[in-house]
């Protein structure tokens, strides 16, 4: 834990600046363009999908998808929320069947994994390591991360769901109506940075192409991802007030639910670059304290030390 904290000896501050270069360098911003490319594309066919499973959850499926639609409001510019709230009305998950679920499996599973395999190739570059792995390890791998980045995002709004729900049960119980929607607010964003933070490591372990894989070295990097990401709420304060609408007019939806993909794209590699600084400043403490050794053992074995 005292590694995790120091860094290896690497100062926050160097980090940051050592973190800063290397993102220019690696042209981080295109490819979280590329990244926010993606994923815009695969979001609709994603939410349709989402739309038939909730469809067919008859007991809890308006009440995951009204959750899901309040989480967007939270983190989402309001024209891109109301976008997303508008398109999800418009889809009609019950008409979908046979061919159009299959078409709406492909294109969500298409973008979605050319999403992930965008943030592999981006983190690759982060650590300054090629792709050396076969194509099919490559695509299980994208596959893999794929569902299980998915399947926290479903945990995390179950969580939300039914948390909120016991969260009303407590409220009447003991009474904090006062206090309970900040409370609750407080909750919901802690579980999704929790969420997120272990979802960003997973990415930074298996995503590039590593022999060596220490998580402890993914943490730091999934901190200042997650730090990055909450900061973009300031992108969303300036779109709800400051909206562009005299320059895009009806794009301004789009162009801000662009916006926040790609600021979040922007995040999770300058998260990758924060972690390949740490591991070479961990590789270059190791490699001193291994002279160090040898120094010692030289001295011991009586062999003049030049």
């Amino acid at each position: 834990m005292g590694d995790l904290l120091s860094l290896r000896g690497l100062s926050w501050w160097e980090l940051a600046k050592r973190t800063f270069r290397r993102s220019w360098d690696d042209e981080v911003f295109g490819q979280a363009a590329r990244l926010a490319f993606y994923y815009f594309l695969s979001l609709f066919p994603v939410l349709l999908l989402l739309l038939i499973v909730l469809d067919k959850l008859v007991s809890t499926g308006s009440h995951l998808r009204d959750t899901l639609l309040g989480a967007f409001q939270q983190i989402l510019p309001r024209e891109a929320s109301a976008l997303i709230a508008k398109t999800v009305g418009e889809l009609n998950a019950g008409a979908v069947i046979g061919a159009g679920a299959v078409w709406a499996g492909l294109g969500s599973a298409w973008g979605a994994l050319n999403g992930t395999w965008a943030m592999m190739t981006g983190l690759n570059k982060a650590y300054e390591v090629k792709e050396e792995r076969r194509w099919w390890k490559v695509l299980g791998v994208a596959f893999s991360l794929t569902i299980s980045l998915g399947i926290m995002g479903l945990v995390a709004l179950g969580v939300m769901l039914y948390g909120s729900r016991v969260w009303k049960m407590i409220e009447q119980d003991i009474g904090i109506q006062t206090q309970s929607p900040f409370l609750w607010r407080i909750i919901q964003w802690l579980v999704a940075a929790v969420v997120l933070l272990f979802s960003l490591a997973l990415l930074y372990r298996f995503g590039p192409n590593l022999n060596d894989r220490r998580w402890q070295w993914s943490i730091p990097g999934a901190v200042v991802a997650v730090a990055l990401w909450a900061a973009s709420t300031l992108l969303r304060v300036y779109q709800n007030h400051f909206s562009p609408q005299r320059i895009y007019g009806s794009l301004d939806a789009v162009v801000a639910l662009l916006m926040w993909l790609y600021s979040t794209g922007a995040a999770i590699f300058i998260g990758g670059e924060a972690n390949s600084e740490i591991e070479k400043a961990a590789a270059k403490a190791r490699r001193a304290d291994a002279g160090d050794l040898r120094k010692d053992a030289a001295v011991a074995r009586g062999v003049p030390n030049n």
